[in-house]
């Protein structure tokens, strides 16, 4: 069992003045100096509070926090001699920033009573100044470090804005999600706490999936980039914070395409959040999805597991009902984006042999030669070497029966490099020529 290091959690106060102010409260625990040990630790949490606010003004233009200093100033100045503007700065931080948790908010309180209990004489005491014990300092001074001296200065109910703007003025500039999942960690999220992430998560939610400016439109995927990758980092927490505040969550723009797309794979990689979704909202998202191939591909939340997903759209999404004309101008292409989405759900659910059933009935359906040589070039040929023997033998079999894949001016040269592959699982000696007559090859 790990034993608590006030020194080793000293080196992660974010301030480096603080950082050397917390020396001496150090110091005058290890001598024993137990009041001077208190009353130096409020006068450390005083003045990191001052510090962050000076930060979040300087940083980021941060109104509330530019409007507690301004406060502050002007207590000061009317009565200079005395600290009674140290009572509202806590005061105002506790009420108007997200830096302090609950019981954050009871530890400083605890705190300060101490203090004015060792630096301040009662007459009325045999002892007059109070001497708190060992036990107590120690947990005083854990407790500031954990709830306030370690944390960055981003406090304010207002840092969401400054993170939005923040996304949108670099938005091209994250290639993938790592490289963006560590700017956000580093410059917002380190050593925050709940609340705030929880605050965070809701705005950006309905940023994201229910707000319908162009400006929200043309921030719409780093926002739902940013939205996934605090979901998975503080999955646990949010949920409870979703089960208690389930309207927020609620809310969607029904009549917008790319909404609809990108919460449909929110739920797709998260399926327990679509049991937060109402019965009556639930019903409006289900007929989007059942008028929508897209949302069809993109909705295994709706079936039992993903292996179910990959059934359903194995079996249930080739020889739909269409009129002649439908069908010639349906586009029903696995889409490069929606081929990586369902690769990686296959994987992460253990299904992956289901993907490649998929890709191999979208081919064999192919409803014109055209459409049957781009599904060959997208989704056969770079897999060739992943299908097993039933999904060659699949494979030809789809081909043999549909003209669309067998008589098409690419047909035997596509053939001819899938028996290439094919040869290595059902044998160099094995007889096409018998088992799929329409096959041929080069």
């Amino acid at each position: 069992m790990s034993t608590y290091s006030i020194e080793q959690s000293a080196e992660q106060i974010y301030h480096p003045n603080i950082k050397e102010y917390f020396n001496e409260v150090i110091q005058s625990y290890i001598n024993g100096s137990y009041r001077s040990a208190v009353v130096m630790l409020y006068s450390v949490v005083v003045c990191d509070l001052i510090y962050k606010l000076k930060d979040l003004k300087e940083l980021y233009d941060d109104a509330t926090a530019k409007d507690i200093l301004t406060k502050i100033e002007e207590v000061q100045k009317k009565d200079p001699k005395s600290g009674g503007w140290e009572g509202v700065l806590i005061e105002e931080v506790k009420e108007r920033t997200f830096l302090l948790e609950p019981a954050d908010k009871i530890s400083i309180d605890a705190l300060r009573l101490h203090r004015h209990l060792s630096a301040h004489p009662v007459l009325t005491q045999q002892d007059l100044l109070s001497t708190p014990n060992k036990e107590t300092v120690r947990a005083l001074i854990r407790n500031m470090l954990e709830g306030l001296l370690i944390k960055n200065p981003v406090i304010s109910k207002s840092v969401f804005y400054t993170l939005l703007e923040d996304l949108k003025q670099h938005k091209d500039f994250f290639s993938d999600d790592i490289s963006l999942e560590k700017y956000i960690e580093s410059r917002y999220l380190k050593n925050t706490n709940e609340q705030m992430i929880n605050s965070i998560f809701k705005e950006l939610w309905g940023i994201t999936f229910n707000c319908p400016s162009d400006e929200c439109k043309a921030n719409r995927e780093i926002n739902f980039r940013t939205l996934k990758i605090l979901y998975k980092k503080y999955r646990t927490s949010l949920l409870v914070f979703i089960d208690q505040n389930k309207i927020p969550f609620n809310k969607f723009n029904e009549e917008d395409e790319e909404v609809l797309i990108r919460m449909t794979v929110f739920f797709g990689s998260n399926p327990e959040l679509y049991s937060f979704v109402e019965e009556h909202n639930q019903t409006k998202l289900k007929a989007k999805i059942d008028s929508s191939w897209e949302l069809k591909v993109r909705s295994p939340f709706l079936r039992e597991s993903m292996e179910k997903h990959f059934d359903y759209l194995i079996e249930d999404l080739h020889w739909t009902d269409y009129t002649f004309e439908e069908r010639f101008h349906a586009i029903r292409f696995l889409r490069k984006e929606e081929l990586e989405l369902l690769l990686t759900w296959a994987s992460e659910n253990d299904c992956v042999d289901k993907y490649y059933d998929l890709l191999i009935q979208q081919f064999i359906h192919s409803e014109n030669f055209d459409t049957a040589d781009h599904n060959y070039e997208v989704i056969i040929k770079p897999n060739l070497n992943k299908f097993n023997r039933e999904q060659f033998l699949e494979l030809f079999d789809g081909i043999n029966k549909n003209r669309q894949c067998h008589a098409h001016r690419f047909a035997k040269g596509n053939n001819s490099n899938i028996k290439a592959h094919s040869d290595l699982r059902l044998g160099s000696d094995f007889d096409y020529e018998g088992k799929f007559r329409h096959v041929q090859f080069k």
